[in-house]
């Protein structure tokens, strides 16, 4: 009787699931972001699904947990989507909600896109991280000894940072592939990230502005250090505005930021399913003139990437790196009446060329190689194009 019981439980469980995942498959065009081409799907997947949910009932080695499949079947359809949008479980959606910004973490930025895993982007000088060996291009195939296979990038990023009330310096697990090792390391995680502009100086009159993020009052931060070095003499030929390793911060204080160099009414867009919003920047620069470069590398995401973007994209500077993730996109939080929380990508900006900046590398002038000496291929680089015709 109670076997027959559980029997029933399992086969009303996977009925759900069959016909959450029907409905989601013969409905996509609306379930899904944005508008990316989307194949078409016939009665015959959903004859799959239900011969793979029988399969399953019928002829699995064990009993299969209902609950389990369920949040897989959660997880696999929303961070399956991009790499932005996640399915969070109530543990996780609870720490997203009440996360702490800066959150201490491990000092490691990384990107992960749905069925692989996680690979080091860029790691913090001072961080634990660091002082762990981590190196970027390392893959984290596991945390804790959890898979990170199948999690989102928000998900990954969860883990990696501390839970609140839990001592920083309690070490975490990483499982780490690098080449043909496997290595396993203990990293803490009580590093904070801080907002700072470094300025620095270099040869043949050029001035480097290095933010660690697109953080509020950045953009009057930079006007006011441009000012003053503008004014020395020699003054500066020319800016680089190096966004390598930003990785967060504020798209509107992006925006501002732009307007430092140029006036545009229309320099972009954030492109929803309904509707297109133009990034407007109609105050006059306090810097029309000056000869201005971008530097960026695999870690400049987001509101990074729009400013280099539309700079690039306005001729207003040229562009010089390594090729870029593509994540500049707004993300909607919704949560579920079992306390899980689903994100999801709602909108994505595209350069006024019609170029989107999401799932694609902004445009540059200058791809240079990865090597262990970066600033100085970097400087050699801009130091080229600046001694030669614009």
């Amino acid at each position: 009787m109670e076997s027959d019981m559980k029997f029933n439980k399992l086969n009303i469980y996977l009925l759900v699931i069959v016909l959450l995942l029907t409905v989601m498959l013969l409905t996509d065009q609306k379930f899904l972001p944005a508008k990316n081409p989307l194949p078409q799907f016939s009665p015959s997947n959903t004859d799959l699904i239900g011969t793979v949910m029988s399969l399953i009932k019928t002829d699995y080695l064990e009993e299969p947990n209902p609950v389990r499949i369920t949040e897989g079947a959660y997880r696999g359809l929303v961070n399956s989507l991009d790499p932005l949008s996640a399915y969070l479980d109530k543990d996780l959606a609870t720490r997203f909600l009440n996360r702490k910004e800066p959150a201490r973490n491990t000092g490691l930025v990384i990107f992960k896109k749905y069925g692989l895993f996680p690979m080091v982007i860029a790691v913090a000088e001072t961080s634990p991280a660091a002082a762990a060996g981590l190196k970027v291009g390392d893959n984290i195939s596991a945390i804790n000894d959890r898979s990170t296979m199948t999690l989102s990038l928000l998900e990954t990023r969860l883990l990696l940072e501390a839970e609140p009330g839990v001592n920083g310096q309690q070490p975490i697990r990483l499982r780490v592939v690098r080449g043909s090792e496997t290595l396993e390391l203990e990293v803490n995680r009580d590093f904070s990230w801080k907002d700072s502009l470094n300025l620095k100086g270099g040869p043949s009159g050029l001035v480097r502005l290095h933010p660690t993020s697109i953080y509020e009052g950045l953009a009057k931060e930079v006007s006011r250090t441009l000012a003053a070095r503008l004014k020395t003499r020699p003054a500066p030929r020319a800016a680089v505005l190096d966004l390598r390793d930003c990785w967060g911060g504020d798209y509107e204080e992006a925006r501002k930021l732009i307007n430092l160099f140029v006036r545009e009414e229309e320099a972009g867009y954030l492109e929803s399913r309904n509707q297109k919003q133009p990034l407007s920047c109609p105050e006059q620069p306090a810097f029309p003139q000056l000869r201005l470069f971008v530097w960026v590398n695999q870690a400049t995401c987001g509101p990074a990437e729009v400013i280099a973007g539309v700079l690039k994209d306005l001729n207003r500077a040229q562009t010089i790196g390594l090729e870029t993730p593509g994540l500049a996109g707004l993300q909607e939080s919704y949560p579920l009446s079992d306390g899980s929380l689903v994100v999801l990508t709602t909108a994505v900006f595209s350069l006024k060329s019609g170029t989107r900046l999401w799932d694609n590398s902004l445009p540059l002038d200058a791809r240079i190689p990865y090597s262990e000496k970066m600033d100085k291929t970097y400087l050699d680089k801009t130091l080229n194009l600046l001694t030669s015709k614009k």
